[in-house]
């Protein structure tokens, strides 16, 4: 009787998201409207003035997200008054589980599911893997690790990318709107996989439109590899960069 083997990978998806507030916020809003740029102590009074209108002057206050003026014991923010509209960090999946079928040491066997970012976060995202390779019970399917490789059907191989392949043919390269995020240098290389626990997969270092990457999963097994049905759980999380 030949071997049987099914691998099913299971996606748990987590969002976690850690937002910068700027300082105290004073924000005025109702269902229909929200004004940004209250703001306390900042100065300046109600001199400009009609029956119809009041101008509230400023001064000081800051300009853009960074202080204009330092030195080693302080920071200068010179400008009008700052307006930062709420900070958002979001992510989520395609799929919650990825069927690989039945494995031969023959051919390799691929799946793949999307996972869309966006966020305003000024500083960007980082978005990180964990989990363990595909297992059967006390057997194992190797995971690459950290230096990514190429598919290599007989060879024990469990790894992840987030590009267009062609060996095996799946996957495609992040998209969206510019600006968007990229990939880890292990990961955004076509026929190149990698996987190692704890390992940053995605990430932008500003603010970015909404961006959609496909992870692309390989498994390979070798002639001696244990039969069984192996799994795992993965989870992925994004945090805002500070």
């Amino acid at each position: 009787m030949p071997k049987k083997f099914n691998s099913i990978l299971l996606l748990i998806i987590i969002f976690v998201s850690f937002l910068a507030v700027g300082g105290i916020w004073a924000r005025t809003q109702s269902p229909n409207y929200i004004i940004w740029a209250d703001d306390f102590s900042a100065g300046g009074s109600e001199n400009s003035a009609s029956a119809s209108y009041l101008l509230q002057d400023t001064i000081g206050e800051g300009m853009i997200l960074s202080a204009s003026s330092t030195s080693a014991s302080y920071g200068l923010k010179a400008g009008f008054a700052e307006m930062y509209p709420d900070q958002y960090l979001s992510l989520s999946a395609g799929a919650t589980a990825v069927d690989l079928d039945t494995l031969t040491a023959a051919s390799t066997n691929s799946g793949s599911h999307t996972l869309t970012v966006d966020t305003n976060a000024a500083k960007g995202f980082t978005i990180k893997v964990t989990g363990n390779t595909l297992t059967s019970g006390v057997n194992t399917i190797a995971a690459i690790g950290g230096t990514a490789a190429a598919s290599a059907a007989g060879t024990a191989q469990f790894g992840i990318n987030l590009a267009a392949n062609t060996t095996p043919s799946v996957g495609a390269n992040p998209s969206g709107t510019a600006p968007i995020a990229s990939a880890a240098s292990q990961y955004n290389t076509a026929n190149q996989f990698a996987y190692q626990s704890g390992d940053t997969v995605a990430s932008a270092a500003t603010d970015i439109n909404s961006t959609v990457f496909t992870v692309s999963y390989i498994v390979n097994i070798s002639s001696s590899t244990a039969a069984g049905t192996y799994t795992t759980t993965l989870t992925y999380s994004t945090t805002a960069n500070f």
